[in-house]
């Protein structure tokens, strides 16, 4: 099997990222978050929401529990928003929040090469972490989620990050791929994107990854009354779905943005859109529940149409 990776110089070096340190820095973090944190032990992580007092999401984020920190991996361009988030509802909480702009993660995508590293067994489980040598330097990889298929990143000490590119670049299958590859599998995965797909106007319900970033049984946190009311009371008319487009020869893609409708109203504008030879021309977008079950044509403001999908994308 063939292994696809991408180096910090490609799309993952775009993400923003923060690190907590001191004694209350679990407790703290779990007031602000829709996941567990303050039960994580060191070497596991979780995903889910920062959200707002309204339960509307402010980024998503991965975090990972280090023996004496968090490192929280952030959407691109919100470190410095969701930081000042944090240092606003610091008390008295023994807790320290800094930009962790010395470590880029490489991420690679499929099966590992055989003895990675010397690594004997790979993080299983999502967000699962460990220390291990790579090309001279310590770094630590990360067993991804939500990445569309098996994934792992090595976070790597910056000056380092060229040297252990190079390196897997040498590996027998390992070749490096662009952005637009990556998109391709995000959307295909039915990945929503932080900024794209979802952003300050929803709710964690309708973003495609509550099962995942949404803890109903971990306490309070900012906003949770509101997430829990909406899960307990019978949802959101709101949710993210898939959409299939007929390919035609030299055909353009739709354009992101474009509406949606619904018995002649819109209903939800297109946010994502790839076009593969495996999945054809897929999107997605977060459309209101008029729209019908999976299957269902929609028509576009543009007059095109588009079947509703079921996420994640299968082969046509």
């Amino acid at each position: 099997m063939s292994l696809v990776t991408t180096t910090a110089l490609f799309d993952r070096s775009s993400t923003a990222r923060l690190e907590l340190r001191g004694a209350d820095r679990q407790r703290f973090l779990n007031g602000l978050v829709t996941c567990d944190t303050k039960t994580l032990t060191p070497g596991h992580g979780a995903y889910g929401f920062f959200t707002d007092g309204k339960g509307r999401v402010l980024a998503d984020v991965v975090v990972l529990a280090l023996e004496d920190r968090l490192w929280l991996e952030l959407p691109a361009g919100q470190g410095d928003a969701i930081a000042s988030h944090l240092q606003k509802y610091i008390i008295a909480d023994r807790v320290d929040v800094g930009a962790l702009d010395g470590w880029l993660p490489i991420s690679l995508l499929g099966e590992l090469p055989d003895g990675l590293f010397g690594l004997d067994a790979a993080p299983a489980v999502p967000y699962e972490n460990l220390s291990l040598t790579a090309a001279g330097f310590a770094v630590h990889a990360v067993r991804e989620g939500r990445q569309g298929l098996d994934a792992l990143s090595l976070w790597v000490p910056q000056e380092g990050a060229e040297a252990v590119a190079q390196a897997l670049l040498a590996m027998p299958g390992v070749k490096a791929i662009g952005e637009q590859d990556v998109e391709v599998r995000r959307v295909a995965a039915g990945v929503g994107k932080w900024g794209q797909d979802f952003g300050p106007e929803h709710f964690p319900q309708e973003t495609g990854a509550e099962a995942e970033a949404v803890s109903y049984t971990k306490g309070c946190y900012l906003g949770q009354e509101i997430v829990a009311r909406i899960h307990y009371r019978g949802g959101v008319q709101r949710a993210l779905r898939g959409l299939r487009f007929a390919d035609a020869a030299n055909s353009h893609l739709p354009a992101l943005g474009t509406a949606i409708m619904a018995d002649g109203r819109e209903s939800g504008r297109l946010t994502s859109v790839a076009r593969s030879a495996m999945w054809g021309t897929i999107g997605l977008a977060v459309l209101h529940q008029r729209v019908g079950e999976d299957g269902a044509t929609v028509e576009l403001e543009t007059g095109e149409t588009a079947t509703l999908a079921a996420l994640p994308f299968g082969r046509p």
